[in-house]
């Protein structure tokens, strides 16, 4: 799709809107030609007029300055309403628009926003759509009066003098030429713009929300450089597109003062041969430069349409990204056991390097299950794979003997818990994170999720207990008090399948043993797998799983498994030698 049509798809829906913004300009069109017809006829017939007494010319003139007031009372209503109606259509599309970006960002798989900066995503939800509700608030009908206008002034030129005009006829091909060239020059500018402003936009994104890295590793005068050559190229972005304005503007003015001037050459030799009146004249000049005024605004206007248009065009190819695979629509929704196994799992994030290498494993309801392995050995995953983030090239997931791919993801997610190393908590309250902002659960059963977990006394210490305020990703809580937090959401919401990923490397040893107990306690009903680097988190595991470069290469319990003295007692022996 392209650009335009993307526009035109918005536009038709409140078509009725831009009709009467429409009319409102052919309205404002015909206000805003009849002063200098008015004033032609005050000067002529009135003011140079002959055979008329001296109160018939007041009486004429007074007569014909109250209707230019009138006139111009009315282009004020007039254009107040045309800008009210296109404001709000401007507003409405907008609106629209912004919901289904929104939702289909949210649809997208979780690939893209691993490739994606996140300051990119938001320049397109919030800086591009912005620049097209200035598209449809300001342009639109303002365009559709420019060419209105345009015709119009024409005509009255060639009406009230076709001898002038044909003493200026050839500067409208130098101002299409003009306006053509610099349509061609303004658009590869703004691109350069927006690109660059988008490139900005994903620096701070990414920088400020690391800066409490910045700030430990001194990277402050490093991040500065960083960022002024970022800024630089959006600075030389601005100037390219500055220089087209600058030559453009002044050569509008130019061709208008050349136009004057011809006309105020030859028409000062008609009103003296009296073959025309001064009216007239005084008229061709206002005309005239009622025809150059808006071609003297296209550059802001154009401005504006080169920047709605480059930023439809971005959003364009966003929506052309293809949305996430959830699975079979129709199929199961419901996960009852919580039974998981790999058959023949191949992966490979970029479909030439394998993360994972022809992978067989098995995970039983009521067992703690521990996965490790060096980093980079395909941990984490597997956990991606479990929650059909990404879909394996080789092989099949089952969940209680069914593919994975066979259920409906979006119900079957909410029965597989992820417990990520960083637990992401939204603005709200901890009752609004646990509950996920679903009112229909009640307080007690969230807090009976938190004494499942043996979080609630932790919890009640906090001001406000549940209704304590969460800000800026819940940064105001500790590691463990996210963890539990999370583990209490995926008991409130009944998960059959807990997986977690290095969930005690950066919690106290009090918590990790909260949690350890907690896991202890879901196991017995649930599926629960563990993703640790810390062997000593997982001693107690039922079966210990060992990744090596993208394989399974052991299973066992912890003492078993140091028995073989494989890979896993070498791990182990590693860890514990440099303690």
């Amino acid at each position: 799709m392209s650009p335009e049509k993307f526009l035109l798809m918005y536009a038709k829906r409140y078509w009725y809107l831009f009709l009467v913004g429409t009319l409102l300009s052919l309205i404002l069109t015909i206000l805003e030609v009849l002063p200098p017809r008015l004033m032609k006829t005050a000067i002529d017939a009135f003011l140079t007029g002959r055979g008329l007494s001296s109160a018939d010319r007041f009486h004429g003139v007074v007569s014909i300055a109250l209707a230019i007031l009138g006139i111009r009372a009315l282009s004020f209503l007039f254009g107040f309403a045309s800008s009210y109606v296109t404001g709000y259509a401007g507003a409405k599309i907008v609106f629209l628009m912004r919901k289904d970006v929104f939702s289909h960002v949210i649809s997208l798989p979780y690939s893209f926003f691993t490739r994606t900066p996140s300051g990119t995503i938001t320049t397109r939800i919030v800086n591009d759509t912005q620049n097209i509700q200035e598209f449809f608030s300001s342009v639109v009908t303002s365009v559709i009066m420019d060419v209105l206008l345009l015709g119009a002034v024409i005509f009255s030129l060639v009406q009230i003098s076709k001898e002038l005009f044909g003493h200026v006829y050839y500067l409208l091909p130098l101002v299409a030429v003009s306006i053509l060239l610099f349509r061609y020059f303004d658009r590869k500018a703004y691109r350069k713009v927006r690109t660059n402003l988008a490139r900005l936009n994903a620096f701070l994104a990414e920088h400020i929300a690391g800066v409490s890295i910045i700030k430990i590793l001194n990277l402050e005068k490093y991040k500065e450089k960083e960022f002024s050559k970022v800024s630089s190229d959006y600075y030389k972005s601005l100037m390219e597109q500055l220089y087209v304005f600058g030559i453009f503007r002044p050569l509008m003015d130019f061709l208008y003062f050349l136009g004057v001037s011809l006309i105020i050459w030859y028409g000062a030799k008609y009103v003296t041969n009296k073959t025309l009146g001064f009216g007239v004249l005084y008229a061709f000049v206002s005309y005239l430069d009622m025809f150059f005024r808006p071609l003297r605004d296209l550059s802001e206007k154009y401005d504006i349409i080169q920047n709605s248009m480059a930023s439809s065009e971005k959003i364009v190819n966003l929506l052309k990204e293809k949305r996430e695979f959830i699975g079979n629509p129709d199929g199961p929704r419901r996960i009852f056991k919580g039974f998981l196994r790999f058959e023949n799992v191949w992966f490979s994030y970029n479909g030439n390097d394998w993360i994972l290498r022809d992978v067989n494993l098995d995970f039983h309801p009521g067992k703690l299950y521990a996965i490790v392995g060096e980093t980079g050995a395909g941990k984490s995953t597997l956990m991606s794979l479990i929650n059909g983030l990404y879909v394996p090239q080789r092989g099949t997931i089952y969940i209680d003997n069914i593919p994975l791919l066979e259920y409906n993801l979006r119900f079957a997610r909410k029965q597989i818990a992820a417990v990520p190393q960083d637990v992401l908590l939204f603005s709200g309250t901890i009752l609004d994170n646990i509950r996920l902002f679903d009112e229909t659960i009640s307080e007690n059963q969230v807090l009976e999720a938190l004494e499942r977990v043996h979080a609630l006394d932790i919890i009640e210490r906090l001001p406000g207990g549940i209704y304590y305020e969460i800000v800026e990703r819940g940064t105001t809580l500790s590691a463990g008090e996210r963890q539990l937090i999370a583990l209490a959401r995926a008991v409130l919401f009944d998960a059959k399948i807990f997986i977690l990923d290095e969930a005690t490397s950066n919690v106290d040893v009090i918590t990790e043993m909260r949690i350890q107990e907690s896991l202890r306690e879901l196991s017995r009903e649930r599926t629960v797998i563990m993703i640790a680097h810390r062997l000593s988190t997982v001693k107690d595991a039922d079966e210990i799983v060992v990744v090596h470069e993208g394989r399974v290469v052991e299973r066992g319990r912890h003492s078993d498994l140091l028995k073989k003295k494989g890979v896993y007692y070498k791990l182990y022996q590693i860890q514990f030698e440099s303690v």
